[in-house]
């Protein structure tokens, strides 16, 4: 965890070239999968330009795929992790890195994402928000009208109606920076 321009983040991975990818260390609550676009954006033009002038581009849309939650089978519940990712070949393709001609912005994460960077659930949790940690959402698609969040327990799922949510949880915005 470190802090830049009073913002916490976690360290999600060096992706070479001098660009990191990061995580916002708490979240936009209240945002639902839906409508979790415009709470990032509206979060990052918010960002001190400091940063912001850090952001590499990444995608203009994300190639997501779609999940279907009851087709994914599942490591043990200590981890939590699908094991069958291949079966879903656009979802398992939507890496976040950067995209030259893209845009530097801010995005959420995608179950390919938190599959590789996240070795088990209780390094998803976010312990330190009051009183029981908080959920967010990911950009991954799941059945129709359904998308796919990170529980309060580090639990993934793709079996929320794209209208859920609350004031528990919501957007997770990501940022690959260089420096």
């Amino acid at each position: 965890i470190f802090t830049m321009a009073g913002e916490q983040y976690r360290y999600l991975e060096n992706q070479g070239g001098g660009n990191h990818l990061i995580i916002r260390n708490n979240v936009i609550n209240n945002a639902r999968f839906h409508n979790q676009e415009s709470f990032i954006d509206t979060w990052y033009s918010g960002l001190d330009a400091s940063v912001r002038n850090m952001v590499q581009p990444v995608a203009n849309t994300f190639t997501t795929g779609f999940i279907p939650h009851e087709e994914v089978t599942w490591t043990n519940a200590a981890i939590n992790s699908p094991t069958n990712l291949y079966q879903f070949p656009e979802a398992d393709a939507d890496v976040s890195r950067v995209v030259p001609g893209g845009t530097p912005r801010a995005f959420p994460l995608s179950v390919a994402d938190v599959t590789r960077l996240f070795g088990n659930r209780q390094e998803r949790r976010l312990l330190h928000i009051p009183p029981y940690g908080a959920y967010w959402m990911l950009r991954t698609p799941g059945a129709s009208g359904h998308g796919w969040i990170v529980s309060m327990g580090g639990w993934m799922g793709g079996d929320r109606l794209n209208t859920w949510g609350g004031p528990e949880g919501g957007a997770r915005p990501a940022l690959i920076i260089n420096q």
